[in-house]
């Protein structure tokens, strides 16, 4: 049974989300209007860096993820078919044409006598 794998973009598009939906909790929940009492200055400049940095981590976070860097990498595990079977295979999905299919089954042939 196959595993889809989820694109990127389906994987960019969520960090979009959650960042842009953490950066309005933060803003909720720290700098509540009125908070300060002078303007949009009040509680200095520095929240304006954490507002960009949290969902940037975030954003690298997840598309690390997607891509694959947190999941164990697997061995190689060399495939139990025979080179001939392989050769049938490809040719039965249309990747080689005939011409190539025959010049490649005669010279596998030729190694095994």
């Amino acid at each position: 049974m196959e595993t889809k794998q989820t694109s990127p973009l389906v994987w960019l598009g969520l960090a979009i989300v959650l960042g842009v939906g953490l950066m309005a909790l933060f803003a909720a929940l720290v700098m509540p209007f009125g908070f300060g009492g002078s303007g949009m200055m009040g509680a200095g400049m520095g929240w304006g860096a954490v507002f960009m940095v949290v969902p940037a981590v975030f954003l690298i976070l997840i598309l690390l993820a997607a891509l694959g860097i947190f999941s164990p990498s697997r061995p190689y595990v060399p495939s139990s078919m025979s080179a001939l079977e392989t050769l049938n295979m490809r040719y039965a999905r249309g990747e080689i044409s005939q011409e190539e299919y025959l010049r490649m089954r005669t010279d596998l042939e030729s190694r095994t006598h």
